[in-house]
């Protein structure tokens, strides 16, 4: 568990010995980066083609010359582990072991000349946009453009052109408060040694509101442990009986760390009472600082967040949290997939066009609905739905449209958007996926009315025109960035880590990736010279 929390000895070395390479021509540059593994100890090149790129615009001469310079780059790298990365992601152990004493053979220096490129470029690309491809861990829950070359090397030659890396890096835009404070909740969450192995309290019946015996003191003082001063100690009289104060204490309890919020210690609950602090816990963590980096860079401090596995929907203006409601996502089999997209307008009293998918299970449709032809256009008021490679359905607005009276479109090849629903009740479930993919809002009118402030817009006039019921499109003056993340693991507002199930089962493969040696990403190089001509467009490596 403790793997990532302690500065390597390796490191160290690196830091206090790290020795510059000789300056000068180096043309063996050029042919080494031809090579399937210029890298010394079978180390590979994260993006061997943007290294080719990055080098032939210097004409192939050695960049880490200077003392100075190779102890900026230990610096920086000394803390990836801040980021939720490990120092094998950097060829750490490797570059201590070979900057103490730098190799006088060509083959060798130039090798080592290469690896510290690679770390650096790996850092400024894992910090940017995260250390994967989101696309090649699960392509069809996640999607991404390619990331720019441009922005890599630019982002390298400001690290270089800088007297301090970290400084120089730190500054190219501004981390979400999200990230920062689920980086926060993490560390401090690592920090508790306090919680690390504490006796185990007995199993036994569950223990619940009225309970009574030495089981509740000792769940009681748990509780106070992990929960820290939320929750009083009971003078003698009243330790013994499981009151509502420590009911409320366990299901807050509970709802930090995933569980169903009873108030009831139950062999779930129990399980984290016995271990809050364990490794698998801090990968989980860890994999959701990932997921962040896939969507955050140089984000508008005005956007809407879309958390999936929290069911909820989040206004965010000046990089602060300033409003949100429940939300609905896509089922287990219909999954609202992960990406980032602007909203643009508004639909009021919206129609509804039914996926072929629910098309083809409909009959007798009433007038409510459209049926029409999709060779002439015809259009015809209700009747046979069933054939649907003749027929298109369209719904007529209404307060029994299954979009409700309000849409919210950020146009994009998934088709995915946020809406109202007549559907109300399904709020109030736990667990909310029940869409075919898109998001169901709970307060949609409030939604449209923070969205539209500051224009003719108010919720009286949206009102009327819901009341017209007439569709009206409404364009934003300024097109709002949209995030769709599923993040497992988050921050509450007090600063903890809080668990979420993870209903779309996503986490095991983006653990497996994210603690294997990683692989390298779909990088788009249009306008950036490229001498080697190397593959097409968004072919990294």
């Amino acid at each position: 568990m403790a793997r990532w929390r302690i500065l390597p000895f390796g490191l160290l070395l690196f830091l206090l010995h790290a020795s510059p390479l000789a300056a000068g021509s180096w043309p063996a540059l050029d042919a080494a980066l031809a090579e399937t593994s210029p890298l010394p100890e079978g180390r590979r090149m994260y993006a061997p083609r943007l290294l080719a790129v990055f080098y032939a615009a210097r004409d192939h001469r050695p960049v880490w010359t200077s003392r100075a310079r190779v102890g900026s780059l230990a610096r920086l790298l000394a803390g990836v582990e801040r980021e939720g990365f490990s120092p094998e992601d950097f060829h750490l152990a490797t570059l201590a072991r070979l900057t103490v004493a730098p190799p006088r053979d060509e083959r060798a220096r130039v090798g080592l000349e290469l690896l510290l490129s690679d770390a650096l470029l790996r850092y400024v690309h894992h910090t940017r946009y995260g250390k994967l491809d989101p696309v090649q861990v699960a392509p069809g829950h996640n999607d991404r453009a390619p990331v720019a070359a441009a922005q890599i090397l630019a982002d390298m030659r400001l690290a270089l052109a800088a007297e301090d890396m970290a400084e120089a890096l730190a500054g190219r835009f501004s981390l979400p408060f999200w990230y920062r404070d689920l980086r926060r909740a993490l560390r401090d969450y690592v920090a508790q040694d306090h919680l690390l192995d504490l006796p185990p309290l007995p199993a036994g019946p569950p223990l619940g509101l009225g309970s009574r015996g030495e089981r509740v003191v000792g769940v009681r003082e748990r509780v106070r442990l992990i929960a820290g001063e939320s929750l009083p100690a009971a003078g003698d009289e009243t330790a013994r009986r499981f009151d509502a104060e420590l009911r409320e204490a366990v299901r807050e309890l509970q709802r930090r760390y995933g569980l169903v919020d009873d108030g009831v210690v139950g062999p779930r609950t129990l399980a984290v009472l016995n271990r809050p602090i364990d490794a698998a816990r801090i990968e989980r963590a860890l994999i959701n600082l990932e997921r962040m980096r896939w969507l955050y860079a140089e984000l508008p401090p005005d956007h809407l967040f879309v958390d999936l596995a929290g069911y909820r929907v989040v206004l965010v203006r000046g990089g602060e949290a300033v409003w949100q409601t429940r939300a609905i996502v896509g089922s287990v089999e219909d999954q609202t997939p992960m990406f980032r997209d602007r909203m643009d307008h508004l639909v009021i009293n919206p129609t509804w066009t039914v996926p072929v998918s629910i098309q083809k299970g409909m009959g007798w449709v009433s007038q409510d609905y459209l049926l029409v032809d999709r060779r002439s256009g015809a259009v015809r008021r209700g009747g046979d739905a069933s054939n649907y490679r003749r027929y298109q359905l369209v719904q007529k607005p209404g307060a029994d449209n299954a979009l409700g009276r309000v849409k919210f479109m950020f146009p994009n090849r998934h088709a995915i958007y946020l809406h109202d629903t007549p559907s109300r009740w399904l709020f109030s479930r736990r667990q909310r996926t029940f869409s075919h993919g898109c998001i169901r809002v709970d307060e949609p009118l409030e939604l449209a009315t923070a969205l539209l402030e500051g224009s003719a817009w108010s919720r009286e006039r949206i009102e009327r025109q819901i009341a017209r019921g007439r569709t009206r499109h409404i364009h934003l003056e300024r097109p709002l960035p949209v995030l769709l993340y599923y993040l497992t693991v988050s921050a509450d507002a007090a600063g903890r880590l809080v668990f979420r199930d993870d209903v779309y089962d996503r986490d095991p493969a983006l653990r497996e990736a994210f603690f294997a040696p990683v692989r390298g990403s779909r990088i788009d190089f249009e306008g950036v010279e490229d001498p080697l001509r190397l593959g097409q467009a968004g072919d990294g490596s």
